[in-house]
């Protein structure tokens, strides 16, 4: 076509013949999994038909489960399952004194905290007080705006201000408190700044390098392709510190329960899970930068997240 004089016009031609294919291009999976959890956060209800269903497929109680769906995300797991894995894989990392949240640390150091993918603020409710007695900086990160106002709001709820990020602690009405940890009254010069963070694409902010000692992610790998994946290992290698560490749950195929789930699908969608297995992590996770220095392969399997993901 270059060498013809009228090869222009073939090639716009060819264009206009296949403009029809080209408005149909795929979606992005980061594109993709916007849409799907900002339409997620709008419907959301406990009272939804296709909300209690999930709660009738998780193990445990039902009346229990049912009894414990308050906000997003609750439906995703039984609460036992969570807080375990947030005992094991989450608060043995966080760099604070005390590892019992109702006892503030002696030596208040300033630390940084972040989770990828807040969706409802379940987790972060949940790490919030063993941050208790720190001058700490929380970022709640979501591609989702719809579900990170649904974080906001259980936050405020539970006496985390957004406007002067200070954390008054009231009566956390939605928790069992024999479930969920209870801190003390925050003396008056120590504080939680909370920030948050709509993502508009598969990386953080520029400004984070190398800031955070702490960064997780619950129930978000499993909807990411593998492209995808592999942008945020290297996103979570260059925001941590020196010495930080991460956790991250994915769904893996070598698991009796991800094997289970993985059976009844017919394809991947952004709804279901894109499954892995521990190889794949490892090569991931070591291009980008990051050592895995505990995994679930040998955990408790009457756990909904031991039975079905790979936890590191």
């Amino acid at each position: 076509l270059m060498g013809d004089p009228g090869g222009s016009d073939a090639l716009v031609r060819l264009v206009q013949s296949l403009s029809s294919a080209v408005v149909y291009t795929e979606s992005s999976n980061f594109e993709t999994n916007r849409k799907l959890w900002d339409n997620y956060a709008r419907d959301w209800s406990k009272e939804k038909d296709w909300v209690e269903k999930m709660v009738t497929n998780l193990p445990g109680e039902r009346a229990e489960n049912e009894a414990n769906t308050n906000i997003i995300g609750d439906e995703w797991s039984d609460r036992s399952s969570l807080e375990q894995v947030i005992r094991e894989y989450v608060v043995p990392f966080l760099p604070v004194v005390s590892p019992d949240p109702s006892t503030p640390s002696e030596t208040p150091a300033p630390l940084c905290v972040g989770e990828l993918g807040t969706g409802g603020g379940r987790v972060v409710s949940r790490v919030l007080p063993y941050l208790q007695g720190t001058h700490s900086t929380f970022h709640c990160f979501d591609i989702s705006s719809e579900m990170l106002k649904r974080t906001k709001a259980h936050l405020s709820s539970l006496g985390y201000d957004d406007t002067n990020h200070h954390h008054h602690h009231q009566d956390e009405s939605t928790h069992d408190p024999a479930h969920t940890p209870t801190p003390t009254e925050p003396t008056s010069h120590i504080r939680t700044t909370m920030e948050y963070s709509p993502l508009e694409r598969r990386i953080l902010p520029s400004d984070l390098a190398n800031t955070f000692d702490f960064l997780y992610s619950f129930d978000v790998f499993p909807h990411l392709d593998l492209h995808t994946q592999h942008q945020y290992f290297r996103e979570i290698y260059r925001c941590l510190k020196p010495g930080g560490h991460a956790f991250v749950s994915v769904a893996t195929l070598t698991t009796q329960g991800g094997w289970a789930r993985f059976e009844k699908q017919n394809k991947y969608t952004v709804g279901g899970f894109y499954f892995v297995s521990p190889d794949i992590i490892k090569i991931l996770t070591s291009h980008a930068g990051l050592q895995i220095v505990r995994d679930s392969s040998t955990d408790d399997t009457n756990n909904l997240y031991y039975n079905r993901d790979y936890l590191f």
